[in-house]
Formats: structure tokens, sequence, C-alpha cells
């Protein structure tokens, strides 16, 4: 009875933000010379207990969710040093949910902005200085929000939106081997930290839902094949994120391993594709199940 009223008043939402299914991904933080535009369609398909944003799971729960995203990045200096905004906007539609409470829905999800500035390693350079340079190690910051722009109506049994604000603070970290050449080589980790606010429109009036932080770890190890084309392997964990009712703890922090890989192809200097798979090998009874499929295609200018 308990986990039927914490499905019927605050879990019947989606986020369609993809970057969170399967973290950022690979060569996400790669450096780029300023001035540098990026505009990323994408398409990706969940299969999981994922039933409220990033960080809410069921073990009951059974969605088929299919996102699509068109994201945009633009570099720019600030103190010499390389900076970069990113925005990404999503539609997708989603059905499933748990025994005897099923539904479907589509449209909106929040949007997400990053900013990141880098600490260490990558001074800004133009396009003419980013040929001449050997980037060694990396080190950036990232902050970033989603905001509750997307479908949301507190009485609809599926939501696209999340009805509250997430706030991200992360710390990407590279090591390159062999850069410059056809074959080189990168260690890529993310840990990541992230805090809610409260959603205060849930089912029937029922209070407000609270989440305590959840802290995340993404890591990659990339190799070039040649001047085309390259593959990682890509591993995230999640940790923390107990939820509460009114201020009534759900007893559900989960923690949760996923392992992956990702094939990319550059077919001109100005357009790339990334495809990614996932699998979740690792939970605990309140972490996330399931696999995850993402296709990435990026146009820079």
């Amino acid at each position: 009875m308990k986990k039927l009223y914490f499905y019927l008043t605050c879990i019947f939402c989606i986020s369609f933000m993809s970057s969170n299914a399967q973290g950022d991904g690979p060569r996400a933080y790669w450096p780029q010379p300023k001035g540098t535009n990026i505009i990323t369609p994408l398409y990706t398909y969940v299969g999981s207990n994922q039933v409220y944003d990033n960080a809410l799971f069921e073990k009951e729960a059974d969605f088929n969710t299919n996102i699509f995203g068109l994201m945009y990045t633009n570099l720019f200096a600030i103190n010499g040093q390389t900076a970069a905004i990113v925005a990404m906007l999503t539609y997708g539609d989603t059905s499933g949910g748990i025994p005897n409470f099923n539904g479907c829905t589509n449209g909106l999800g929040d949007l997400y902005v990053v900013g990141v500035y880098n600490i260490y390693g990558a001074p800004s350079v133009n396009l003419e200085g980013f040929a001449k340079t050997k980037y060694n190690t990396i080190i950036d910051l990232t902050l970033s929000f989603r905001a509750p722009t997307g479908k949301y109506n507190a009485n609809d049994l599926l939501n696209l939106g999340t009805n509250r604000w997430e706030f991200k603070i992360g710390a990407p970290f590279m090591k390159f081997f062999n850069w410059g050449t056809p074959k080189v080589t990168s260690i890529e980790v993310l840990p990541s930290f992230s805090i809610f606010t409260k959603n205060k429109e849930l089912r029937n009036d029922a209070g407000s839902l609270s989440q305590k932080p959840l802290f995340g770890l993404e890591s990659h190890v990339t190799q070039q094949l040649n001047k085309m084309m390259w593959v990682s392997v890509d591993s995230f964990y999640r940790l923390g994120g107990e939820t509460s009712v009114n201020n009534v703890a759900n007893d559900n922090k989960f923690n949760t391993f996923q392992l992956g890989g990702t094939f990319g192809m550059y077919f001109s200097r100005e357009i790339g594709l990334k495809l990614t798979y996932g699998s979740v090998l690792g939970e605990n009874a309140e972490g996330m199940t399931g696999n995850m499929f993402r296709a990435m295609l990026s146009y820079t200018f």
C-alpha cells in the first residue's frame, strides 16, 4: 500500500534528458578552438524502471521512452581559458508504468543548460593555435541546471517534465596520450554532484516531494582507430538520492552501475556521429535497471 501511494503521488513523471540517462558521454569535454559552434541532433531510447527524471527508480516499473533532442554548443574564452555554453531542448514519448497503472504521453521535456570553464590544461586558442597545441592533462569545471519547462500536470498519470529545478556541479578530468596522432588515447573521469528543489504539486494534492543530493561518477577510455573512427568503453555510477514525501522518508537510497560502449565516426571535418549502448550491470533494491541506446550527429562550424 505504501508503494502504491508513492506511485500515485509522485513518480509518474519522465524526464527526457538523455545526458542523464547515459551520462554526458565520451569526448563531451574534449578541447576545441574558440569560436567553435556545434549543433547536435540526437535520439535516445531508454527501456528501464526510470520513473522520475534522472534520479528516481522503482523495481516494479517498466517504461519505454524515445527521446529526440537538439543541442547547441558555443566555445569562447574567459580570462584566456577555454569556456563553453551548452543548451539542449528535447521532445519525446513514453509508455508504461506498474501493473494496473499504465499510460502513455508525449511532449516537451525540461530545458537543460551547461556552463563549462577550463581550470587547467586548455588555454583558449584559435584554429591555428589549436593545431599546434599538444594537450596532456585537462581539468574543467561544469555548472548546469535543468529548468521545469517540460510538460507537467500533477493529475496526469504520466508527465514529461519534472516540475522542479536540478542544479549540478562537475569536474571533468581528461588525460591524453599521443595527442595529434591518428592513435590518440584518452582517459576521462567525470564526477558530479546534483541537488534538487521540491516538487510541490503532486497527484491528488498529496503535498511535496523532496530529494537528497545525488553523486555521479562517469568514466571513459577512448581509442582512435584511424583518422575516421574511434571507440570507447563507458561506465556510469550513481549513489544517493533518497526521496521524501511531506518530509517522510521513502527509504529508497540507491546505487546503480552501468557499463557500455561507444562507436564514433567522422564523415568530414564538420560532421561526426556517435552511437552509444549501455546496460545496467549492478544495482541495489532501489536502483535503476534496463538498457539505453543513443545516437548523436554533430555539425561543427
